[in-house]
């Protein structure tokens, strides 16, 4: 009871702390997204079908608190402070405040940070730098329903936050920016002993390109493992098409492929489409998704979108269908299998 008041009082001390926003490089964020979504799970001999609320249909919500104040000689220093959670109630007996992120408070970001003439040193837990080039080149940008997040994160094992962390990003030279990232021993609950991350991002006119690549070494009785990324944006007037290309190892098993192609399209200024189709595949696992978005600003920072994402398991092992917590369905589809999406949203998002 003591934690869960004090837990409660924590969030309520993040959002009285956004109210006082006018104070000195201090400020509050916040990014909301909740809707209906209907699967339908066919084939072989077994089919389901579902119509539920769901959380964050296209992104994860979190609220957060980051302040930053200038010292001597071009330095600053400051800090952020992030907490993931569900709109909706879980029903295995998990906090919803505990969704996003791992089990406990301040989950996806908790970190201190300095910045200078040369880059940025921030230590804790933050964003796994890896993981944010997939973000950066995914079609979808990395959608919770039609994107390569169910294969990269759940069947590949690269994590979305690292806690307590340390990283280094260089000060950007001629549109190229490079960032390391190191994880210590780590207890075991949190299942990673040790990592590091490499990412390097270029952005010259219409294009950017992103290479990372990252090693986890286990904690538990789980092996280790490791990959790389390659990612490209380019745009075409109001066309930008995105490509992605991972591999995924696990101690020294074969690799999991991972390759999405796809874009997003401004049809007018309020008004952007998207699609996204992706292949992922090893020995045992192949599975192929296809998605499609369409997203309106109905104003300022309020955005409806919809999606619709269909998802093939042609392997013979089961196979996650989506990223978006919770479901009422089971989160895999076994051989022959197809999963079909059709989800509609809202998403705030307070920057």
């Amino acid at each position: 009871m003591k934690a869960t008041v004090r837990n409660t009082l924590l969030m309520t001390s993040l959002a009285a702390a956004g109210m006082c926003a006018h104070a000195e490089g201090i400020s509050f964020y916040a990014l909301l997204d909740g809707g209906i979504a209907h699967t339908s799970i066919k084939g072989t001999s077994t089919t389901a079908s579902e119509t539920e609320f769901v959380t964050g249909g296209f992104a994860p919500n979190f609220v957060g608190l980051t302040g930053e104040k200038k010292l001597d000689k071009g330095y600053s220093v400051g800090f952020k402070m992030e907490q993931g959670f569900l709109l909706n109630q879980r029903t295995d007996g998990v906090s919803s405040r505990y969704f996003f992120g791992d089990d406990a408070v301040l989950n996806r970001q908790a970190n201190v940070f300095v910045k200078g003439g040369l880059g940025t040193l921030t230590v804790g837990t933050q964003p796994n730098i890896a993981f944010n080039s997939v973000l950066m080149a995914d079609p979808r940008s990395g959608s919770n329903f039609g994107s390569s997040l169910a294969a990269v994160v759940i069947s590949g094992d690269l994590g979305t936050i690292d806690n307590g962390s340390m990283s280094v990003t260089v000060a950007p030279m001629a549109g190229l920016s490079v960032s390391a990232q190191y994880v210590p021993q780590q207890s075991t609950p949190i299942g990673i002993q040790n990592g590091t991350r490499v990412a390097a991002v270029y952005a010259a006119g219409n294009l950017s390109a992103t290479v990372a690549s990252y090693t986890n070494a286990s904690s538990t009785t789980a092996p280790d493992s490791s990959g790389t990324v390659l990612g490209a944006t380019y745009k075409f007037g109001n066309f930008t098409a995105k490509a992605l290309n991972l591999s995924q190892k696990k101690a020294s098993t074969e690799s999991l492929k991972t390759n999405g192609l796809g874009g997003s399209y401004a049809l007018t200024a309020n008004t952007t489409l998207d699609f996204g189709t992706y292949k992922s595949s090893k020995t045992g696992y192949d599975m192929s998704t296809n998605a499609v978005g369409v997203y309106h600003k109905l104003m300022k920072d309020l955005t409806l979108y919809g999606q619709y994402a269909s998802v093939k398991n042609k392997g013979t092992d089961d196979t996650p269908y989506n990223f978006a917590p919770p479901t009422n369905i089971t989160g895999n589809i076994s051989t022959g299998q197809t999963a079909d999406t059709i989800n509609i949203g809202l998403l705030f998002s307070f920057f």
